[in-house]
């Protein structure tokens, strides 16, 4: 078992998708390929099943993924610990939400910053980090934390859609749609359940996965329609209401929305350079939400 299969299998579970996986290593898609294959000869099992363009875990694929993602992400971020060990200027950042905004956060935080590195981690079980950005319902506050936004939920539906000629969606309109979902266990997904539950929906789900890219490529191959964070997920924020084959409307229920916090690890010593990160962060949430 080699290090290098491992991590092409990680990445390939990670997006459940051959191709996404190739394109992020810059590798060729048949490596991939025989490394998850030779995996399966040593361990005996099946890893990933097919699934049209696409490939899911299987039971045992998800248990190798649980137990490689926590190495891989220590062994690859030693480098970055050690050189940073002595200076202080690490930051460890679990990100849980808003993954499509953090990229540009930090790039814009560093160039303010440059001698200020990054440890970012994607894994709700994670406990070495300083700071966390998560979403949850709104009636829920976390304690040692900031609230950056409250986040409407928007419906996201193909551009050939005929919903695409409403200003606003209510439940009545989607109730024969056919639905492309997260899993459940987050907020968009609780807070979706909670209300369809309460208007006697039993949504149509045609296709679930954890990962957002595959959710949204879904969206744009016209699969399925979904709820969508107004600015959590989206390419571009100023002031486009489409893009790539989606179009975003909101729903007509105020209940439709969610929390996005940044927390703050308990006990945490706060350092100038996260103090400075935490203050960067609220203004450019705030940013976002004046586009």
């Amino acid at each position: 078992m080699e290090l290098y299969q491992l991590r092409y299998f990680a990445y390939a579970a990670k997006y459940e998708n051959i191709t996404m996986a190739a394109k992020e290593l810059n590798v060729s898609q048949p490596s991939i390929s025989k490394a998850i294959q030779s995996l399966e000869r040593e361990l005996k099992t099946e890893l990933l099943r097919k699934n049209g363009r696409s490939c899911v875990l299987t039971r045992d694929g998800y248990l190798l993924q649980e137990r490689v993602v926590p190495l891989l992400e220590e062994i690859e971020h030693l480098p970055l610990e050690f050189r940073n060990r002595q200076k202080k200027k690490l930051i460890r950042l679990n990100v849980l939400t808003a993954g499509l905004l953090v990229p540009e956060l930090i790039r814009e935080f560093r160039e303010e910053n440059p001698d200020v590195f990054f440890q970012v981690l994607d894994r709700r079980e994670a406990t070495k980090w300083d700071v966390c950005i998560r979403s949850t319902l709104p009636q829920y506050v976390f304690r040692n934390a900031v609230k950056l936004m409250e986040e409407p939920l928007y419906l996201a539906f193909h551009k050939d859609s005929w919903l695409r000629n409403m200003e606003k969606v209510r439940l009545s309109d989607i109730r024969n749609e056919q639905f492309v979902m997260l899993r459940s266990g987050g907020s968009i997904r609780t807070i979706s359940e909670a209300i369809f539950e309460k208007e006697g929906i039993i949504p149509d789900i045609a296709f679930e996965c954890d990962n957002v890219h595959v959710l949204r490529r879904m969206v744009q191959e016209g699969v399925g329609i979904t709820i969508w964070p107004k600015y959590s997920w989206r390419d571009h924020l100023r002031s486009e209401t489409d893009f790539a084959n989606v179009c975003y409307r909101p729903i007509d229920n105020n209940e439709f929305k969610r929390s996005l916090y940044l927390i703050l690890q308990e006990d945490l010593k706060m350092t100038e350079e996260l103090e400075k990160f935490c203050k960067y962060t609220e203004k450019y949430f705030n940013s976002i939400k004046e586009e």
